[in-house]
C-alpha cells in the first residue's frame, strides 16, 4: 500500500530543501572587489605590479638577457611579517607566470625537491628499467633567488574606522656574488569604515 503526501506538504518540504542551498554566481577574476580583508584584488594588483617590474628587468639586464643559456631563478617565498593570514603563494605564482613570458629566464621548482628525492630513491631501488632510470646529480643549479616580505600596519582612527596598510618588498639576489640585482616594492592602503 502506497501513501502519497499532500501537495502542500511536498511544496513546503521542497522549499525548505532548496532554501539551504547556496546561490552561486560567477565573477570575472579581474573585477575589482572592495574588501576589508586582504582580497583577491589586492593580491592581483600587487603581484601584477611586481611581476611586470621583474619581467622588465630580466628583459633589459645585460647579464640576464645576454646570457648564453637562460639563467635559473629559484622563487623561495614571501615571508609574512604580519599577524594576518595572507596567501603569499599566489603572489609568487603570478610573478613567475609574468616573468616566464619574457623567455629570458627559467624557474627552478624548489617545492618538488623532496618528491624528486623520493623518486630518485625509488628509481635506484631496482624496480625501474635501467634504460629509463634517472639519477640525482643532474638538476640545474640556480643563478638567482627571489625572496620577499609582506608587512602590515593597522591604525585605529578616532571615528572608529581603521587604516590597514600593506607593504610588500621583493628582491632578486645573485647566488654567486650575493648582490641584490633587482628590488621592487608595492603598497596597499585601505580605509575601513565600520
Amino acid at each position: 500500500m502506497t501513501r502519497s503526501l499532500p501537495l502542500g506538504f511536498a511544496l513546503v518540504a521542497g522549499a525548505v530543501l532548496l532554501s539551504g542551498c547556496p546561490q552561486v554566481t560567477y565573477e570575472n577574476p579581474g573585477s575589482v572587489q572592495a574588501s576589508a580583508d586582504w582580497s583577491d584584488t589586492d593580491i592581483r594588483e600587487a603581484a601584477d605590479k611586481l611581476g611586470a617590474s621583474l619581467a622588465e628587468y630580466v628583459e633589459k639586464d645585460n647579464e640576464i638577457a645576454g646570457a648564453a643559456s637562460k639563467p635559473a631563478i629559484l622563487a623561495l617565498s614571501i615571508k609574512r611579517k604580519t599577524d594576518r593570514h595572507l596567501n603569499t603563494d599566489i603572489i609568487i605564482e603570478r610573478i613567475q607566470t609574468a616573468v616566464l613570458k619574457s623567455g629570458k629566464v627559467k624557474f627552478i621548482d624548489g617545492k618538488t625537491r623532496p618528491d624528486l628525492d623520493a623518486e630518485y630513491a625509488y628509481m635506484a631501488s631496482g624496480r625501474v628499467d635501467p634504460k629509463t632510470q634517472k639519477a640525482p646529480g643532474r638538476q640545474t643549479g640556480v643563478d638567482y633567488v627571489l625572496v620577499g616580505e609582506i608587512e602590515n600596519v593597522r591604525s585605529r582612527l578616532p571615528d572608529k574606522s581603521v587604516i590597514d596598510y600593506y607593504y610588500i618588498t621583493l628582491k632578486l639576489t645573485n647566488v654567486t656574488s650575493s648582490e641584490i640585482v633587482w628590488k621592487a616594492d608595492t603598497e596597499t592602503k585601505k580605509h575601513i569604515v565600520k
